[in-house]
């Protein structure tokens, strides 16, 4: 019995850590949808007529490797005519992500996938020396680095990102960074950032100039860092009474309140068995 209750104990742990780390995946997707507009590209450097994958009747994995691959193609070359632009860094990081994608879900080219990141790497590089201000580029560039384990550089970049977080705060980054500092067991630097934000964020919400985004981001700490998860839930709850059923943060606040109740239910019952 007692060994059935440690089990469980631990499934719980784990389960809490996979919910967390989707949580995480959701905010960065999120960030990316929003940065890149997709559709505009094609059309402003020549590439009228391009058929996406989900446009032919039962795409295939080389379908998509293709289309990809050729967007690369393209978007490199015009990189070859024109002086690079944030713009076109970002979509030829976006198809060179996807490229990452398929390989890892469709194909077994640990070599290509590589490269992928690499090229990855050298694009966020870029994009960090365009726009040293811009945090979003900056926690991606550290993502790859981790991915490449390229551990000299983590620690300059995590320092640089925490001082832009400091002087223009960007809560949806900061907690991003929280979830990698944790994954990253720096846990000197997670408690740091995670009470820094936690006190800008009651300090807006007690003046009352908070918006519902940072409302929800300090529900997200209230659950996952101080052990509040009834505030947390009342916090989401009245957001989702101010927002429409269509609005971004109301789904955001809905799926964390699932999250949570989640929790909760899965409590009950190791406390029960």
């Amino acid at each position: 019995m007692a060994q059935k209750k440690a089990q469980k104990k631990v499934r719980a742990k784990d389960l809490k850590k996979q919910r967390w780390a989707g949580i995480i995946a959701a905010i960065l997707a999120i960030a990316m949808i929003l940065s890149v507009a997709v559709g505009y590209f094609g059309q402003a450097i020549g590439g009228e007529g391009t058929i996406l994958p989900e446009q032919q009747a039962d795409p295939e994995p080389e379908d998509y490797l293709a289309h990809y691959q050729g967007e690369v193609e393209r978007l490199e070359e015009h990189l070859e005519e024109h002086e690079a632009t944030e713009i076109i860094l970002r979509e030829l990081a976006e198809n060179y992500r996807y490229l990452t994608l398929v390989q890892q879900m469709y194909f077994d080219d640990q070599e290509a996938v590589q490269e992928y990141q690499e090229e990855l790497l050298s694009i966020y590089q870029s994009l960090v020396e365009m726009e040293p201000a811009d945090p979003m580029y900056r926690l991606e560039l550290i993502n790859l680095y981790v991915e490449r384990q390229k551990e000299q550089h983590i620690d300059e970049e995590i320092s640089a990102l925490q001082d832009l977080l400091r002087e223009d705060p960007d809560p949806m980054v900061h907690i991003s960074l929280i979830g990698l500092l944790d994954s990253l067991q720096k846990e000197d630097r997670h408690r740091e950032e995670v009470e820094w934000l936690h006190q800008y964020l009651e300090d807006r919400i007690a003046q009352g100039i908070a918006d519902n985004e940072e409302r929800f981001y300090n529900a997200v700490l209230l659950g996952e860092y101080f052990n509040d998860p009834g505030r947390a839930e009342s916090v989401l709850e009245d957001i989702m009474e101010e927002e429409s059923e269509e609005s971004r943060i109301y789904q955001e606040a809905l799926n964390y309140l699932n999250h949570l109740q989640a929790e909760d239910d899965l409590d009950e019952e190791i406390f029960f068995d």
